[in-house]
């Protein structure tokens, strides 16, 4: 029985090795060669689907929104806009980031309540979005890591349900950086099938765990991967965001004048859904 035993031991080392190796065997890439390969995986040039909103606290309260978002990807700009539709206290609240990768980012916020929108500063980056365990600068990274932000290093690849998948590790880059994303570092575990993260955990700027993000569901959208199923957990606050994803599509000719500041107030794009989505 002992030599079952450990014929079985050795031969799940060799299994765990041989992956190991291929991980590493199927591309020499270096830490930021794979976070370049995050950051520029394929997205389609322009979506629009409904985000569902579950926060979850430590007594069991739980409280729910959702949103119309719609996503617009250029060479050189990545545009977000995300328009509340429930609760009534929150509608036609919304939300526009334009992502330059030759300029500063801008962030905009419109609020019903006092009728105009305003420019949010970069220093916004780190704060909470609208109550939910997400940061700003997390919804318009979608799942990425801005190259500007961090330096980083290579783990150890890990091995999951007999599959390998990369560890990257990321350090924010100054001082100034890390009190503008709110996190000193991240580890993020890499699909290299669809160059996305199944799981990141992130530290607060004091360097303690802070939260972790699970990738649950991934769907095809136009030759697109998306998360459509995701999940927040804030270990510090004892408190959980789980977004759902449903009736994603692709606009192929959206008009991109809707993703403008000034067309904020006039509520969500709810026509660039085709006929007999949610």
């Amino acid at each position: 029985m002992k030599r079952i035993h450990l014929i079985i031991g050795i031969s799940f080392l060799c299994l765990v090795v041989s992956l190991t190796k291929d991980a590493q065997a199927e591309s020499n890439l270096n830490a930021l060669e794979l976070a370049q390969k995050v950051a520029s995986r394929q997205a389609n040039d322009a979506r629009v689907g409904y985000m569902h909103f579950t926060m979850r606290n430590n007594t069991g309260g739980e409280r729910k929104r959702s949103a119309i978002v719609v996503h617009a990807q250029a060479p050189k700009q990545t545009k977000i806009g995300i328009y509340f539709t429930e609760p009534a206290g929150l509608r036609d609240t919304s939300f526009l980031s334009h992502d330059n990768t030759d300029s500063t980012d801008q962030n905009w916020l419109y609020l019903p309540a006092t009728e105009r929108v305003r420019k949010l500063p970069s220093s916004s980056r780190g704060d909470y979005f609208m109550g939910t365990d997400l940061s700003y600068g997390d919804i318009k990274d979608n799942f990425t890591f801005a190259l500007q932000d961090w330096d980083f290093s290579l783990g150890e690849p890990t091995i999951k349900e007999g599959k390998s998948f990369y560890v990257l590790h990321g350090t924010a880059k100054n001082e100034v950086i890390k009190h503008e994303i709110g996190y000193a570092s991240f580890i993020a575990v890499i699909d290299p099938k669809t160059w996305f993260p199944v799981n990141i955990k992130y530290t607060d700027t004091d360097n303690s765990p802070l939260k972790e993000i699970s990738i649950l569901t991934l769907d095809m959208i136009a030759d697109t991967w998306i998360a459509t199923h995701f999940s927040v957990l804030n270990s510090q606050l004892s408190h959980q965001t789980d977004i759902l994803i449903t009736g994603m599509q692709y606009v192929p000719e959206l008009p991109l004048y809707l993703l403008k500041p000034d067309e904020l107030p006039y509520g969500a794009p709810v026509s660039l859904f085709k006929q007999g989505g949610e």
